[in-house]
């Protein structure tokens, strides 16, 4: 399709010592950055005119087009352009971006580099990041290697410590100094040390004898590797017979094929969508695949930049994509990807393999080899289900309510083969289905397959006017001839679903339970349509709406709060929307529906802030509170509805969440808002392509994108002609860091710029001097002759933007107890730096119940005030007006604000009684660890909503009954 520009462009002749290496000039760089902004894509139209436009305002040395487009294919080249064309066993035609180049720029870039963890974590009682989970803990083969003091070691290898035992190392990992006391020389540089999970082994006359206990020793102990034991004669007397279930003696494979560069294991959560390529509704529709490097922290996860297309299609079905996705992997770990470490500047060996499979519940069911939300054995991860009257029945309503057998890729394997036998059989259309509906199993990937062999079948048994019936024996063999034909020279497991075989992936348990579609886009949104028809039913809506308008939405981070657009577009609000009304409904809602309605809504509240916790400080302590909250609310619904449980499988989907957690880290971890955000990017790229070779033009776009993203950031490639790893030039380098707008086109703007620091303040007021203060007054102490500016707001130690008279969680300056309280005054110094010097405090106190209603903590706004260092600020907090016992029933009339105008127009909001008596909005999911945390321990554990779950599920298989 191209040529390498080089041979035919001058471009061939910049070098390295360029300033705008690898372009020819600042013009072209700057040029080629615009044209590369994933959310600011241009038409060749466009880029004429704005090429035009800078020409015709004098500009110099402005490219043209075709020199732009010139200049593309020789980077492109010089970099590595890694898009790659696939044919499907189908004939379908797709194109992929190797996956081997998109790991390697991630290692060779500093902006990803210097944030990766290398190695998964022992996160002690907590958890905060995928490499804290089991699976890359305990499931993923482990990281190859270490280096102790330049020696590398690595796993299985037999290797001698300073105390001159013996060990062998099957996995490494990262814990806190707690794990083993006392060590010190850990290379980790943030007082993390590095740990080898192994065997003990002992010399005897038989051999070495590998202990059948596992322990684990800190890696900066190793002395001597294998290479250095296999120089004497150390290695001569072999292992016993008894130990050599454990291994051998020889070296790992990798010391030979990694020619001494240090090696790392990558691990990639994949994710596959279905996404349309218009931007008018009409549905065009493509399949996309994207994937993340999950060695980066999770702040970095969730920003677009660090999202890395690998194909698309309109053409080719998922499974198609998935398996051509599946051999680039498997390539890539198979031949190792060697690149340029820029942290420790030096060569190194990459080894990728897949952690888990992101997507909605349609999509991973179809990774599963599974057939769907509507099927009789609905859940993907395990065998739960059965006929409509056996759910219905006791056993099978209360079998929905845990976990069932869970599935395995054997099993499922076993049950696609079974089908197949089926349709070789008369009366095969039945028995396939009755296979399908008996075990849920359906494979997208074999079934044009199976479904040939099921029409060809009935075409040979069909018996034609006045002629014999096919003999039985024909027609099978027949069909087995048809059979291999279909799997052209392959075996029919070379057919089926790719992820059956793939290493490291059990795809029923590494497709975990989404939290956007499954809990926003599922449950609540449910218990919103079940809330708005009784609303409507009782003409409370309007009341609602009002009540809705004058929630306190400071501290509560939930921008998506608009009551008439909400109450106005009811049944179209998307994850935003649900994810805000989650923190606030119990509020509204607690006169307007029945008990068991505000108590669905109060356990979702407690659902939606669990799941959305970035930190989880004690795992286990947080999973039996997730399991706990799951519980309650499974019951509550069957108060509330009971066949919901049965029609909309995404209920019991949740049980499987504190799994799924404890696996793979905080569930926002396997969130697909990142992804599904991206599909705007791919959409762009779609609209402004030809469409002629939607596919190719995807993947060239989205390469070249890297490309420019990967040089303007710093990152490293190998010049071919200089036969070494090179960077951008002088002037490449420092053009983002100097061009916040720049950054900000590429995405990058929010991980460049600096956060505010704790205690600046905002809009400075007028000038007092100290005696004037009513922080003075609390501390009843004048400073003569100083003076102070008020401040209008402060930023807590949490980053938040706090304004006067916000509500905050402080420390006590006197014991350091944390407390609740009201910001009276802020006092700014008159150094250059306008910081925060005191901050005067109205304390609330806490109720000494749960309020029975909303089981929320009672707080009353005290007389007390307390002066506090801008630095015991520590964030942040949403409270609501007891409306509930202060009875805030009457309305006052607010004027509606348009174009940032008042206008005459007015909307009823709520006239709060002036009562001091407030709620703590426990079901906020902003600062939820630091709320925990300031409510008494006696008041953090709500009570469950339904103490007899057993004669509630009995109850509401009687109901379904009587229907």
């Amino acid at each position: 399709d191209y040529e390498p520009p080089a041979k035919k462009y001058a471009l061939k002749d910049i070098i390295p010592d360029n300033p705008t290496y690898p372009w020819p000039s600042q013009a072209d760089f700057v040029t080629s950055l615009l044209f590369s902004s994933p959310r600011l894509p241009f038409s060749d139209a466009q880029k004429k005119v704005v090429l035009n436009w800078a020409r015709e305002l004098g500009a110099q040395n402005v490219p043209s087009l075709d020199a732009t487009k010139k200049c593309q294919l020789f980077i492109e080249d010089l970099v590595g352009q890694p898009t790659e064309k696939v044919t499907a066993r189908s004939g379908n035609i797709f194109y992929l971006n190797d996956i081997a180049n998109a790991i390697a720029k991630d290692y060779a870039n500093p902006l990803t580099r210097f944030a990766m963890q290398d190695y998964p974590e022992d996160g002690g009682k907590g958890m905060m990041q995928v490499f804290n989970g089991t699976k890359m803990l305990l499931d993923l083969p482990s990281p190859p290697a270490v280096r102790v003091d330049g020696t590398i070691y690595f796993v299985n290898e037999l290797l001698k410590d300073s105390s001159g035992a013996y060990f062998i190392p099957e996995r490494f990992f990262l814990g806190s100094p707690s794990v083993e006391g006392g060590v010190e020389g850990s290379e980790q540089s943030d007082g993390k040390i590095l740990y080898a999970l192994g065997r003990a082994a002992e010399p005897t006359d038989a051999g070495f004898i590998i202990n059948d206990e596992q322990e684990i020793i800190p890696t900066p102990i190793f002395a001597q590797s294998y290479e250095d034991l296999s120089l004497t004669n150390e290695l001569d007397c072999g292992l016993t017979a008894s130990s050599a279930k454990y291994g051998s003696l020889g070296p790992n494979p990798l010391r030979e094929k990694v020619k001494g560069r240090m090696v790392y294991a990558v691990p990639l959560i994949i994710f596959m969508d279905d996404v349309s390529g218009n931007v008018s509704k009409q549905w065009n529709k493509h399949h996309a695949i994207y994937m993340s490097n999950a060695n980066l922290p999770r702040k970095m996860l969730e920003k677009e930049f660090f999202v890395r297309f690998v194909s698309s299609s309109p053409h080719a079905a998922p499974m198609e994509l998935m398996c051509g996705m599946k051999d680039s992997l498997r390539k890539a770990a198979e031949s190792g990807i060697v690149t340029w470490d820029c942290r420790d500047e030096e060569e190194v060996m990459l080894i990728p393999s897949g952690l888990f499979l992101a997507g909605d519940n349609p999509m991973q069911a179809e990774e599963c080899s599974h057939a769907g939300l509507n099927c009789n054995y609905f859940c993907r991860t395990c065998d739960v289900g059965g006929t409509k009257e056996y759910k219905a029945s006791e056993e099978g309503y209360n079998s929905i309510f845990k976990s069932g057998n869970l599935r395995t890729p054997e099993k499922t394997t076993e049950d696609i083969q079974h089908q197949f036998e089926a349709a070789m059989k008369s009366g095969a259309t039945t028995k396939v289905q009755s296979a399908v509906s008996s075990t849920g199993v359906r494979d997208s990937a074999s079934a044009s397959i199976l479904e040939s062999l099921v029409e060809l079948g009935k075409k040979l048994r069909k018996r034609g006017a006045g002629l014999p019936a096919t003999a039985e024996s024909e027609v099978t063999a027949t069909l087995e001839k048809e059979f291999e034909e279909l799997l052209q020279g392959a075996t029919l497991n070379d057919a089926m679903n790719p992820l059956l075989g793939m290493n490291g992936i059990n795809m029923h348990l590494d497709t975990p339970t989404e939290i956007l579609h499954t809990i926003l886009l599922g449950v609540v949104k449910y218990f919103w349509g079940q809330s708005v028809f009784l609303l409507e039913k009782a003409k409370f809506l309007h009341i609602f709406q009002s009540r809705l308008e004058s929630v306190d939405k400071d501290g509560l981070n939930a921008p998506s709060l608009n009551a008439d657009y909400i109450c106005h577009y009811k049944g179209s609000l998307i994850g935003k929307h649900f994810k805000s009304l989650a923190q606030v409904m119990p509020f509204l809602v607690y006169d307007l529906v029945p008990q068991t309605v505000v108590n669905g809504w109060s356990v979702i509240g407690e659902l939606v802030a669990l799941v959305w916790h970035t930190t989880i400080p004690d795992t286990e302590e947080y999973l039996a509170r997730l399991s706990r909250t799951i519980e309650d609310f499974l019951n509550i619904t069957a108060q509330c509805a009971p066949s919901i449980l049965i029609s909309k499988p995404k209920f019991h989907f949740l049980i499987h969440l504190p799994a799924f957690i404890r696996h793979f880290g905080p569930a926002i971890i396997f969130s697909t808002e990142r992804y599904e955000s991206f599909n705007h990017v791919f959409r762009l790229s779609c609209i402004h392509s030809n469409r002629r070779a939607p596919s190719r033009d995807t993947c060239r776009l989205f390469a070249y994108q890297d490309i420019v993203k990967h040089v303007a950031t710093g990152g490293y490639w190998f010049d071919r002609n200089v036969k070494k790893w090179v960077r951008g030039g002088a002037q490449v380098l420092c053009y983002i860091n100097e061009r916040p707008e720049q950054a900000h086109l590429l995405g990058i703007s929010s991980i460049l710029c600096e956060p505010p620091l704790p205690g600046q303040s905002g809009s400075i007021l007028l000038c007092f001097y100290s005696s004037h203060t009513r922080c003075a007054k609390i501390l009843k102490t004048s400073r003569s002759g100083v003076s102070y500016y008020h401040g209008k707001s402060l930023v807590t130690s949490m980053g938040d933007r706090v304004d006067l008279n916000g509500h905050v969680i402080f420390r006590r300056p006197a014991d350091g107890q944390m407390l609740i309280g009201r910001i009276r005054e802020i006092l700014i110094s008159h150094d250059i730096n306008k910081t925060v010097d005191h901050v005067a405090l109205q304390v609330f106190s806490f109720g000494p119940t749960l309020h029975p209603s909303v089981f929320l903590p009672c707080l009353d706004l005290t007389n007390d005030e307390i002066v506090s260092m801008a630095s015991d600020i520590i964030c942040s907090v949403n409270l609501q007006h007891n409306c509930i016992d202060s009875k805030c029933v009457d309305m006052r009339q607010q004027h509606v604000l348009q174009e940032r105008i008042q206008t005459t127009r007015t909307k009823p909001v709520v006239d709060h009684q002036p009562t001091p008596h407030f709620f703590l909005n426990t079901y906020s999911i902003h600062n939820c660890d630091h709320i925990r945390l300031v409510i008494p321990e006696a008041l953090r554990e709500s009570p469950l909503r339904v103490t007899n779950p057993a004669e509630v599920r009995n109850l509401a298989v009687q109901q379904m009954k009587d229907k």
